[in-house]
This record gives structure tokens, sequence and C-alpha cells, in this order.
């Protein structure tokens, strides 16, 4: 599609310059070299650009707001001491295209940088963790590194343009339970692209709540926003009904 949202990945860290990242990128023997603005990894070939600007002050606080479960460690804290900041921009749309995007932010944090905030889901990770993650994508980690949960008027996600997948949404009192709901859910976008239509309903398990499915418009962040999802959303709707049969169906009700 020709409205490929990008994923931005900011890293702060201790370089003084271009080409001492490029040093210490090569010297971590990760196999991705800096060829001007250009991350590349030299085994698949994969590249993405990569801009490096002065040190930002209100980044540390940006960071503990998106980073929230780790803002009381040692490893935030030396955020607030970052010299610059890189930052990776690349394609999104596809699992494959999440995948390389955080490996090459790996090769980043190999190389000194600090921690990963997604700019373009707004969440932030700690160094050690990302590349934990890293190491587990076949396991579908970028799923939990890249998508969040938003509780407001209604609970959503944000983030699933990532992967070239619509957002979901859902109107619950019982705000946690309906974000892990729609954490099963957009999980379930990711692993198995089953084909949905209007009608069709979803239940995380045998005897759970069922929902029904329609696609609707995403959250609107505003002009040039990064969190803007052009695949759409899906709304899941309680079926007041007993769920009867397998816990998923595509036979509209």
């Amino acid at each position: 599609m020709s409205n490929t949202p990008e994923v931005v990945l900011c890293i702060p860290g201790p370089w003084e310059s271009s080409s001492a990242l490029a040093a210490e990128i090569l010297a971590s023997g990760t196999g991705y070299i800096l060829d001007g603005t250009l991350l590349r990894d030299t085994e698949t070939g994969f590249a993405c650009e990569l801009v490096l600007q002065r040190a930002d002050p209100e980044l540390a606080t940006d960071f503990a707001r998106a980073g929230p479960h780790w803002a009381a460690t040692e490893a935030m804290a030396d955020i607030a001491f970052h010299t610059t900041v890189a930052y990776l921009v690349g394609p999104g749309g596809s699992r494959a295209a999440a995948d390389a995007m955080m490996r090459a932010a790996a090769a980043v944090i190999d190389a000194g940088g600090q921690g990963v905030k997604i700019d373009s889901t707004g969440i932030a990770h700690a160094p050690a963790y990302w590349i934990d993650m890293c190491e587990q994508l076949d396991a579908l980690t970028s799923h939990r590194a890249l998508v969040v949960y938003v509780a407001g008027a209604d609970v959503y996600s944000c983030g699933m343009h990532n992967f070239g997948l619509p957002e979901a949404i859902t109107s619950a009192d019982d705000k946690t339970g309906a974000a892990d709901m729609l954490r099963f859910f957009t999980r379930y976008l990711l692993e198995h692209a089953p084909q949905l239509a209007d009608g069709h309903t979803f239940s995380v398990s045998e005897g759970k709540q069922v929902y029904r499915v329609e696609q609707v418009a995403p959250i609107d962040y505003g002009p040039g926003s990064l969190f803007n999802n052009p695949y759409g959303a899906w709304r899941l709707s309680p079926v007041a009904q007993e769920k009867k049969g397998n816990w998923w169906t595509r036979n509209r009700q």
C-alpha cells in the first residue's frame, strides 16, 4: 500500500559523533555497519535510515513517561546523561519489517544505546529487555515491544500499524480486563492472520465473553502523527447470548 507507515525508534547514547557511533557498531561485531546515514545488516542486506541528533534535555522525561515499568531503574537514570540521540527510521507494514527494525535497534544498543522509545507507538523499553526480546522474535515478542493499550472512554490498541494490521477498540467498565482481551485479539491477528468481516465473532477461550467484530475508523491522533493507523480498526462489542460451538467462528450472527 502506498501509505505504508514508518517505524521510528529513538535511542539515546554516549556517542560524540556519527563516526564514533559507526566505530562502536563495527566493534560490537553484530554484523551491522553504519554507512553514512544508513544502518545496514551485512548478512541480510536490510538497511534503515539512522539520523544522529544532539542531546535532548526533555528526553529523560519523555522516556520515563513512555516507560513507567522501568522508570525507577538505573538504566532509566542513565538517559539523563546521554550525549546524542540516534533515530532509526524505516518502513513498517509487516511482521518481517518490524522484526528487522527491532534487530537494527539491538545493534545500536550493543554499541552503547541506553534504551529504545518507539515513537510510532509511544512506549519505551530498557536496553537489556530490548535485547532479550530481540533474541525471542520467533515467539512474537515484537508484538509485546511495539503495541500498547490505552484506557480512556474506550480501550484501544496503538502500534498494530507497525505490522500492517488494524487496531482494536472496545468499551468496558473493567479497563484492565478489556486491555488483556485486546492484547489476546491483536496477537491473534498477527500470529494467524484470520480473514475477518463485519459480524464475525471472537472469544479468548471457550466459555468466555463473545464479541462481535466490526470495521471502524481508527483513533485519529491528528495530521502527521506517527500513531495514526492507515489500516483502520476492529471494534469488538460484547454479544449478549451465550456462545455455542467452537470458540472462534466466522459465521455471521
